[in-house]
């Protein structure tokens, strides 16, 4: 079996969390807070042809989901013994780009009926909890989202033609030669310093894709134009920082509030928290989020900790000061090229938001 840090980090996961048997808060920083935690009680794992559930007692007990049968069961020092043995794995290829195997680890998850590194998941959802919660007294059953700091930043909004944007250059008509220069440049603030030299600007028209522009407009109507702002900013090569950004744009005329900063952040806030639990660019978002649980962090040092939708503040915090804008490939995407409609031209532009770690 081989797998990238990202997907061996999810099972990692599920070692680590049968191990310890508790999933612990963490705050804005992702800091573990001691005094809370949930208790786990089983998890819930869907498979290509199987669904398990893996029970913590005295030791893990592995059930068949679908009859209650126990298949077997295995003492919790072998999932400790793993989960470091897995760990010692991934700090190992913490500078591989692709996938990787890791045979004793992967004998191991097979002797527990593991068929594959990642849980068969259609939503945001990449592991699916039982736990007690001691601050409420009960038992519920949530579905996270896995995010690894173990490798590579990840992303949180992932680019796509659905994501382009549309902007109408103003000020000055390109000729063929200026239109070769701009796009010879390599470096997006070099383009624009060079549209600025020429007299030009650019204006936001629309989203390419009207489900994208509705799924912004539900957090608040000006969405589109401010996450379009922020974008114009960053290839000005102002900031990459989402909340960087969202300060300049505050300072613009884009809204126009009590207090646009403390607006501003709230609604960004917001929709970063409606695209890690759910809103995706190409599907209609309906507000209802599919990582119900909310997001485990694997961390640098291998400690799991997660931020629960309960601790509202906390979770969309950590997405606020975590964030950053990301360039993707333009070729694949299609942006980046000055193009002619009607007698008018225009520029796309195109970006995805990654975490910082």
């Amino acid at each position: 079996m081989t797998g990238n840090i990202g997907e061996w980090s999810e099972l990692y996961t599920l070692f680590k969390l049968l191990a310890d048997g508790k999933l612990y808060a963490a705050d804005a920083n992702t800091n573990k807070i001691p005094e809370i935690y949930y208790d786990v009680l089983k998890v819930i794992r869907a498979q290509k042809s199987d669904k398990l559930e893996y029970c913590r007692e005295s030791e893990v007990k592995i059930v068949n989901a679908e009859n209650g049968k126990v298949i077997c069961s295995v003492p919790i020092e072998k999932f400790i013994e793993q989960t470091d043995i897995l760990l010692n794995g991934l700090k190992g290829q913490k500078k591989a780009k692709g996938a990787f195997e890791l045979p004793e680890v992967w004998s191991f998850a097979e002797s527990i009926n593991c068929k594959t590194l990642k849980a068969k998941s259609q939503d945001k959802a990449d592991i699916v909890l039982m736990v007690h919660d001691i601050m409420c007294g009960r038992d519920d059953t949530f579905g996270f989202s896995i995010k690894s700091q173990l490798g590579s930043p990840s992303t949180l909004f992932n680019a796509s033609r659905a994501t382009n944007f549309i902007f109408k250059l103003n000020g000055h008509m390109m000729t063929e030669r200026e239109k070769s220069i701009f796009h010879e440049y390599k470096f997006f603030k070099d383009k624009f310093d060079y549209l600025k030299s020429l007299g030009g600007s650019i204006k936001f028209i629309n989203t390419e894709n009207e489900i994208l522009n509705f799924n912004l407009k539900m957090v608040m109507p000006e969405m589109p134009n401010v996450f379009a702002e922020m974008m114009r900013v960053y290839f000005e090569g102002k900031s990459s920082s989402i909340s960087e950004l969202t300060d300049i744009v505050a300072e613009s005329d884009v809204v126009h509030t009590l207090d646009n900063k403390v607006f501003l952040r709230h609604k960004v806030k917001e929709l970063l928290t409606n695209i890690a639990l759910g809103m995706v660019p190409n599907t209609l978002w309906t507000g209802d989020y599919e990582a119900t649980g909310g997001y485990i962090i694997v961390k640098e040092d291998g400690d799991v900790v997660c931020y629960h939708i309960y601790n509202h503040n906390a979770f969309k915090n950590y997405l606020y000061a975590n964030t950053r804008f990301d360039t993707p490939s333009k070729s694949k995407h299609g942006f980046g090229t000055i193009y002619e409609k009607n007698g008018e031209q225009y520029l796309k532009l195109n970006v995805q938001i990654r975490f910082l770690k």
